[in-house]
């Protein structure tokens, strides 16, 4: 058994943190279901012998399902008779459900202590924080793509932007038709980089939750599509006939602090 008592634990989202403190509400918050968590924070307080110790964190799904794991890293503990203060911050967390979690804390294998947080979603504002804003209004062009391996994969597209959100246009099959983006359709989470107007130089790279449209949501999104698309041949409604059985239509949310 792990000779460590852990005191305090808190796994709270950064904004949250920023404006309350390590005692901020215990969430996790999502942009969409699915998607990358917006950036968080694990807090805990060891009381543990003096010296390196395995320190590993588990979160746990409603579903019990090991939805992300944090080490095994190697800890410095500053004895039992000192408080040892660690935080991890968590930008590469997917997780796929939302409710109630548990945070597994283990202490050289051992499970010392679990603390309970939830996962919720943050409905994404109709308008981005300015940098993001502009990068969407003030350019017809991003690049977009997705990321395998450290790699990332990136082309510039056309788009249309409205409250938050971008919606882009993909040919199912490659061809001179139309552009065909890497990941749409495939990939739930893509690399956006953000251009500045008349410069062919990057604002800002994020990432962006990707959900493929159907339906209405498809139609609404090419009525916004053809309106945009400076390069159009014929009416929009001769445009939106001619996607409808060759492109995919993704709708864009930044998984972005607001």
């Amino acid at each position: 058994m792990a000779d460590g008592e852990l005191i305090f634990a808190n796994v709270v989202d950064d904004a949250d943190r920023a404006a309350a403190g390590d005692m901020a509400p215990s969430v996790v918050y999502l942009v969409a279901p699915g998607a990358r968590a917006l950036p968080f924070d694990i807090l805990r307080h060891w009381k543990a012998p003096t010296g390196y110790m395995s320190e590993e964190i588990e979160l746990v799904a409603p579903s019990g399902a090991v939805a992300h794991r944090v080490g095994p890293m190697a800890s410095w503990m500053y004895g039992q008779m000192d408080v040892t203060r660690l935080e991890t911050r968590v930008d590469d967390a997917v997780l796929d459900e939302t409710g109630g979690y548990l945070a597994s804390f283990i202490l050289e294998g051992d499970l010392v202590a679990q603390v309970d947080f939830q996962v919720a979603l943050r409905t994404p504002p109709a308008k981005l924080a300015p940098v993001y804003e502009d990068g969407f209004k003030r350019s017809d062009v991003i690049w977009l793509g997705y990321e395998v391996r450290g790699r990332e994969h990136t082309v510039p597209v056309w788009f249309a932007y409205r409250n938050g959100r971008a919606y882009v246009l993909s040919q199912l099959e490659a061809g001179s038709a139309e552009q065909t983006v890497p990941g749409i359709p495939g990939s739930e989470e893509l690399v956006v980089i953000s251009r500045r107007k008349g410069r062919d130089t990057a604002l800002e790279r994020f990432r962006a939750a990707s959900r493929v449209l159907e339906g209405d949501e498809w139609e609404q999104a090419a009525i916004l599509l053809a309106d945009r698309r400076r390069s159009r041949n014929g009416s929009p409604q001769e445009s939106i006939e001619r996607w409808r059985d060759t492109c995919a239509i993704a709708e864009l949310t930044p998984i972005v602090v607001s």
